[in-house]
């Protein structure tokens, strides 16, 4: 071995990545500051669950090649304490780690591990570069990039296969007898193999097929061994120039992600001095931010369903992800001289030299986003891409006064009425003024606020909703009260669509009128209302137990409180998953608890749970009008029509949009006469003994402005 060649390698190595890593390091110091160490014990169980652990590679849609994946990130666990002995060994023949002498019991049983593992790795790498050169499916980036990392995988696992084949046969002919006999004519046994070194048997049985004398061996024994040396230090020199810096970055990333709530968006402090009113440039990205651009591994994950990119329209987040990365790496000399400029001026003038962020992402592509959370939900190093586009339509609304003309009414609606319909807040009882629901402003005792929502209050489907809930808790005998007029919209909408300002107006109002009652105990029926109440309000100084209507119900029902009959005619069901319901806050089982007590057995559509398929409505984008690629609403419509069969049936959901995009789906593709779309509060309410029928309420003449934009 040559210690003097070892070292040398170890320097320049070292040197050329500290050079490499500080350049891309170094404009992240000029960035958004982000704390991201609270909560470390959260944290840490996050790391060992999604970093280490690599949960997220082996969830359903993608489990194959998620297999394949695991197998080569536990070789290279596993490998580096080969690596930390190849290195000594460099330095010194006979080096070994402690307590893993080659002779030794534990010495043996790590040989063992690795040598499975070396074998295991190298099968990946060949499925691997099948997915990228044969079948090539949509989600992988076609790059020279990814095929080049692979041939260096494959080249350790080889050279470790060579050296220790050497190595074997060595050990077996120490002397290179064998050499003497092959040269008398004599034919040579095949090397002992060895159950416990299965890759060095490997490379010693290809030494004697190849016809290698111990001088052969032994040369590329040592060629492998420098090879192998030098393939890792260029292999970590190159990674950070490409997608795969995901390698170094990735597990950082996991221990720093968004902890729960995922659902709530961060609060912009608008009256600080430097206030900022959301992301001009991308200077105004986090480094966190800017260290998720760095570990995206362009798997596409992030793409299976989602419903943007699904359906055609300009929003891939893989894509968002490397268009950033690629723009960071363009502006890193400004951004550097502004993280090292004290000048004010100088930082001015850096700063001044950034293009907007609207020419790295278009505005048709932060405007596409649903925040229906899949990305998140899918992304293996928990990439947080919801929070940077609300962040660049904060920009473009709060400050470019740039956005789509829908959103313009949304906004007066909700400053001026207090719901984004616009209609007169007066009206938010009409739905049950026959009912006699009391109001927690009567000042009387009750275990529920029941938060009825703009929906509920003011669109005429979905008030229907809102009665049969009443008629479900007085069934129970739950104690309930609303808020009546004095109910605001949560701002939800308002948030999503970029107009914090006006968030923050609605969250204080709301917080204020409920801490102003003593409210504990929220029951809602909107997701949207369930997310802002339950995530964000907290913001504001106002923390609740909240829970969903279709929580609540199933709750009853083990309770023994409630006990519905069999709902009759609905036919077969399936259930659409509200995004805001399941992927954002977790509740996947209550709804079909909820239903299997009205003697509902949901025949499930293939995308369900946390797979859910966005209905299109979430992010806002329920006011906007689709004028790009396929509707969302009617693909999902197709996927329950295909679940349901000739024979049609109930399409049953649980959030007031969904509902409405799922019926508007029906209408579209001409399928009135099968499908029906029922919320499960009615489902349930139709088994619901005839004494909790109540009287119905008068409809209102007037009918809510469309949604989406529509005339």
């Amino acid at each position: 071995m040559n210690p003097a060649l070892t070292s040398a390698m170890l320097v320049v190595a070292a040197a050329v990545f500290t050079f490499t890593m500080t350049r891309r390091v170094m404009p992240l110091l000029a960035l958004r500051r982000d704390v991201r160490t609270d909560r470390p014990g959260e944290r840490i169980r996050a790391l060992v669950r999604y970093g280490l652990g690599q949960r997220r590679l082996v969830d359903p849609e993608e489990r194959r090649p998620g297999l394949l994946h695991v197998v080569i990130f536990a070789a290279f666990l596993i490998l580096a304490l080969r690596t930390v002995t190849m290195f000594g060994m460099g330095f010194s023949a006979g080096f070994h780690l402690p307590l893993l002498a080659p002779d030794s019991g534990l010495g043996r049983a790590y040989g063992l591990v690795k040598d499975v593992m070396v074998l295991l790795a190298l099968v990946a790498v060949l499925g691997f570069l099948w997915r990228r050169l044969v079948t090539r499916p949509d989600r992988v980036t076609r790059s020279t990039e990814g095929v080049v990392i692979l041939l260096f995988i494959a080249g350790l696992m080889v050279t470790d296969v060579l050296f220790d084949g050497a190595l074997h046969v060595l050990r077996e002919d120490p002397l290179g007898l064998g050499d003497v006999l092959a040269g008398a004519g004599f034919q040579l046994p095949a090397p002992r193999f060895d159950a416990l070194a299965p890759a060095g048997s490997l490379g010693a049985a290809l030494y004697h097929a190849l016809g290698a004398g111990a001088g052969t061996v032994s040369a590329v024994g040592e060629a492998s061994f420098w090879l192998h040396l030098a393939l890792i230090l260029v292999f970590g020199n190159v990674l950070p120039y490409g997608k795969h810096f995901h390698i170094i970055t990735g597990l950082p990333n996991v221990f720093f992600a968004r902890l729960p709530p995922a659902g709530a968006l961060r609060k912009l402090d608008l009256e600080a001095e430097d206030a900022s009113y959301g992301t001009a440039t991308v200077k105004d990205l986090s480094w966190k931010e800017a260290w998720d651009v760095y570990s995206c591994t362009e798997c596409g994950r992030c793409q299976t369903h989602c419903p943007t990119y699904v359906t055609g329209k300009p929003l891939s987040h893989k894509e968002v992800n490397r268009s950033i990365r690629h723009h960071l790496a363009e502006v890193a000399p400004a951004l550097t001289a502004l993280a090292r400029a004290k000048d004010p001026a100088v930082r001015e003038t850096a700063a001044g030299a950034l293009p907007p962020i609207s020419e790295v992402i278009p505005p048709e592509t932060f405007w596409a986003c649903t925040t229906c959370g899949w990305c998140e939900t899918a992304c293996p190093v928990l990439i947080e891409n919801v929070p940077r586009l609300v962040d660049m339509r904060r920009q473009a609304v709060q400050v470019d006064a740039v956005f789509p003309d829908e959103a313009q009414r949304v906004f007066k609606g909700i400053e001026t009425q207090g719901n984004p319909w616009g209609i007169g807040s007066n009206k938010r009882t009409e739905w049950c003024e026959d009912l006699e629901v009391p109001r927690a402003a009567d000042g009387g005792d009750y275990e529920w606020l029941f938060f009825v929502g703009c929906a509920g209050a003011f669109d005429d489907r979905q008030k229907k909703v809102s009665r049969a809930i009443v008629r479900i808790l007085r069934e129970a005998k739950v104690s309930f009260a609303i808020l009546g007029e004095e109910e605001t919209c949560t701002g939800d909408a308002a948030r999503r669509l970029g107009n914090e300002y006006l968030f923050q107006m609605q969250a204080t109002a709301l917080t204020e009128t409920l801490n102003g009652h003593g409210v504990k105990k929220i029951l809602v029926q909107c997701p949207h209302c369930l997310n802002t109440i339950a995530n964000e309000l907290p913001q504001f100084g106002g923390r609740y137990e909240v829970v969903h209507h279709a929580d609540l119900i199933a709750r009853l029902v083990k309770d023994g409180r409630l006990a519905p009959g069999v709902a009759e005619g609905l036919g077969q069901v399936t259930f659409h998953d509200p995004c805001y319901l399941a992927r954002w806050n977790g509740v996947t089982e209550a709804p079909r608890e909820a239903l299997a007590a009205a003697g509902v057995q949901v025949s499930e559509m293939p995308r369900n749970r946390r797979q859910g398929f966005c209905c299109g409505a979430g992010g806002g984008r329920f006011w906007l009008e689709e004028k790009l690629g396929a509707r969302v609403n009617q693909n999902r419509v197709d996927e329950a029509a295909a679940t349901l069969g000739k024979a049609g049936g109930v399409i049953a959901t649980g959030c007031p949009f969904c509902l409405t995009m799922m019926k508007d789906g029906v209408n579209e593709t001409g399928r009135e006469e099968t499908l029906r779309v029922l919320d499960v509060a009615e489902i349930v309410a139709l088994g619901l003994p005839k004494r909790a029928e109540a009287a119905p309420a008068a409809t209102p003449e007037r009918t809510p402005a469309a949604p989406r934009g529509e005339a």
